[in-house]
């Protein structure tokens, strides 16, 4: 497992949130990238969930509105979760910014989208006051895509190692810090999807990826009424 250098880029206003760049440190395997970001408060388009309470009072116990909940099941990602509708929307565009990002990496898009659920009626596992944004139906754990072969018709990316022109599994878990050179093309990819999700707060708002505690295994996204970033990488040649 490569080594992710603890420096931390915080930023404090939305103009720092959106355009700050990198934190770089020179190592054996290239600059490493720690995001931590916080912008409390987000003025773009209006968003159904952002009124929902979001912490408890002492003793009391989170509530979950069940009978909001419905079931998205996607046409171009083969995946199915329960979510709040409004948040299906944001899955929704999601999914075509995966396809075209796919799409210029891997000259087409995944197959199917691989998950740990959306809704999920509890806390935050680290601090028992605050509600889930899966307690709302506003957050999903993305693990990653399973890839079918490039269509005999389409040209690959040049870049594009000739073994993944064949189907493949591509895993947060496995790839996210690359062992070798060939899986550094799957971690460039991981990569690329958090840094350009940054700038897209239409689509998700938050990010906690790896090295993060609890996130080694997938990424969360969510559209929480603040901005935040939460992630770190080694960056591959």
């Amino acid at each position: 497992m490569l080594r992710v250098r603890a420096q931390l880029a915080v930023s404090v206003s939305l103009a720092v949130a959106v355009a700050a760049g990198p934190v770089l440190a020179d190592n054996q395997y290239g600059p490493a990238v720690e995001r931590f970001s916080f912008f409390d408060g987000w003025e773009g388009e209006p968003y159904g969930l952002d009124a929902e309470p979001r912490y408890l009072e002492e003793d009391q116990k989170v509530e979950c509105a069940t009978d909001q909940m419905v079931r998205h099941r996607s046409k171009t990602l083969r995946y199915a979760v329960i979510a709040h509708p409004d948040f299906v929307v944001r899955l929704q565009r999601f999914e075509a910014f995966v396809m075209a990002l796919a799409t210029e990496h891997y000259g087409r898009a995944p197959r199917k989208l691989i998950h740990r659920g959306v809704f999920s009626c509890r806390t935050l596992r680290s601090r028992s006051e605050r509600i889930s944004e899966h307690a709302l139906g506003n957050a999903l754990d993305l693990q990653g895509f399973d890839f079918g072969p490039l269509p005999r018709k389409v040209q690959a990316p040049e870049a594009l190692p000739k073994a993944m022109r064949r189907a493949f599994s591509l895993r947060v878990l496995k790839h996210w810090q690359p062992r070798n050179a060939r899986d550094a093309y799957h971690a460039q990819f991981l990569h690329c999807l958090v840094e350009e999700l940054r700038a897209h707060p239409e689509i998700f708002r938050g990010i906690v990826g790896p090295p993060r505690p609890r996130h080694l295994d997938h990424i969360h996204l969510d559209a929480a009424p603040w901005r935040y970033a939460m992630y770190g990488f080694d960056e591959t040649s």
